[in-house]
């Protein structure tokens, strides 16, 4: 190598390491945003152009492409000259997402001033050769960077004057400082840039490169604490759910209680890792037995909450078992002002060798399976713990051989197919001779998805066939 081309190349030395660092950062930014939401990728994606396309034209400006790659003078001129009248945009844009469009739009404004002005300067450049435009580009670049500033100001004020110690909690935390840091060293730096190549200042000292590392790395470096942040806390809120249905899996019986002359089988699908709906026993002796099918308003955790309470209250009513409409209104009264804005819907029926008796407070129908016939058990009432003075009365049905009772929670009857249809009432009829798993495996088919995947609510099936009939066919 030529005495004259290494030293050049040992002066070009910083740049060319500042760029390539400049170029890992922006992919790793892209990186981040390709795997990131998309209230996250569209900024992450400004940051990450931003710093490729300065590393590259670090790198481009130098002698170094040009003695080991071959690229042409002229070639890497004019591509140093189109990245610098493109470079603000990737700025203004991640300014535009996070502050909008300005005060008078004035943020949009510079975007369509730095978007004319690259269109023309490109196709200047074109007509009469690399860097022509580029007399201007400093005064444009910093018309950008005092709307930029101004509206920043602007913002800051009005977002301070609602949070009066949003302040005090950006400085104190880390990411914060790191921010505040990077973007005062990139706002100094930028300035006196464009101020020293438009002639506005005395000295000819710039550093431009180090400001843009410094907002560059500081952002991707907030970014990515949060992200790791963020996971970390999902990380123990996906182990805390996993408690959860661990206490919730403990809530539901473990065994079908045995009942003589009786089958029972049971199954529930939660919509999430757990839910609102709940089955259980009130086994008086091996000759009788209620049953109690609920389900909680709304999902997730505080409906496990609730489910658990209407555990607790099942398990105070054992007094009185026999008694559906008894069971529900002492459940009512402990449930009462209990659950603020929600309800439970509960059917409950007491079996007792050829008779059994039932009760619902605004549940679905239990529905009887007799001689190839469906009944329907079906009671106007109030669900529970909305009302204090709700009250419920019983029903009373005759048993034979064979009579099967489904009972069951609207998650069944109201799972969508993908073109909205509701499975519906009729079908689940249709479908009453089969087993808990057969009208899981029928719900799944329905809704398009595959056995066992959560639907789009809890679903509970709770099956009593008289005389031990076979329940799976």
């Amino acid at each position: 190598m030529q005495p004259e081309l290494q030293l050049r190349l040992q002066e070009d030395f910083a740049d060319v390491v500042l760029g390539s660092i400049l170029i890992a950062l922006g992919l790793a930014t892209l990186g981040l945003g390709a795997v990131r939401a998309r209230s996250t990728s569209r900024p992450l994606s400004y940051l990450g152009i931003a710093n490729v396309l300065y590393g590259l034209r670090l790198i481009l400006d130098t002698d170094l492409l040009g003695a080991w790659v071959g690229i042409p003078a002229p070639v890497a001129d004019w591509l140093v000259a189109v990245i610098t009248y493109v470079l603000p945009l990737s700025a203004l844009l991640f300014v535009e997402w996070a502050l909008g469009r300005g005060w008078l739009s004035s943020i949009r404004l510079a975007l369509w001033v730095q978007t004319v002005y690259a269109a023309g300067a490109i196709l200047i450049d074109a007509v009469r050769g690399p860097g022509t435009a580029l007399r201007i580009n400093n005064l444009v670049v910093l018309f950008g960077l005092t709307v930029m500033i101004l509206n920043g100001v602007l913002y800051l004020r009005l977002y301070l004057r609602k949070n009066p110690g949003a302040s005090r909690v950006a400085v104190r935390t880390r990411d914060g400082k790191v921010v505040i840091a990077g973007s005062a060293v990139f706002l100094v730096l930028v300035i006196n840039e464009n101020m020293v190549e438009a002639g506005l200042l005395p000295w000819g000292v710039s550093a431009e490169p180090l400001g843009i590392l410094a907002l560059g790395g500081a952002i991707v470096y907030a970014f990515a604490h949060r992200v790791f942040a963020n996971e970390t806390r999902l990380a123990a809120i996906s182990q805390e759910l996993e408690t959860a249905r661990r206490i919730q899996s403990s809530l539901l019986p473990r065994r079908m209680p045995e009942v003589r002359g009786l089958a029972v089988a049971a199954r529930y699908l939660p919509m999430a890792d757990v839910g609102g709906d709940l089955y259980d026993f009130l086994a008086a002796d091996p000759e009788r037995l209620g049953i109690l099918v609920s389900d909680v308003s709304g999902h997730g955790v505080p409906a496990a909450l609730i489910a658990s309470m209407v555990k607790v209250a099942l398990a105070a009513q054992a007094g009185h078992a026999s008694d559906p409409a008894a069971v529900l209104a002492g459940m009512n009264r402990i449930l009462h002002g209990n659950l603020e804005r929600g309800f439970v819907t509960a059917a409950y029926i007491y079996i007792d060798g050829d008779t059994a008796t039932y009760s619902s407070a605004g549940h679905p129908p239990v529905l009887v399976l007799r001689e190839g016939q469906v009944e329907e058990l079906r009671q106007e009432s109030l669900p529970l713990g909305r009302f204090r003075q709700a009250e419920y009365r019983n029903g009373e049905l005759r048993l034979s051989p064979g009579d099967r009772l489904l009972l069951y929670t609207d998650g069944v009857t109201e799972a969508l197919s993908p073109a909205g249809e509701p499975f519906g009432d009729e079908r689940l009829r249709d479908l009453a001779a089969s087993s808990p798993d057969e009208l899981l495996g029928r719900l799944a088919g329905w809704t398009g998805r595959q056995p066992g995947e959560p639907l789009d609510d809890d679903v509970t099936i709770v099956v009593a066939e008289v005389r031990r009939l076979p329940l799976e066919p």
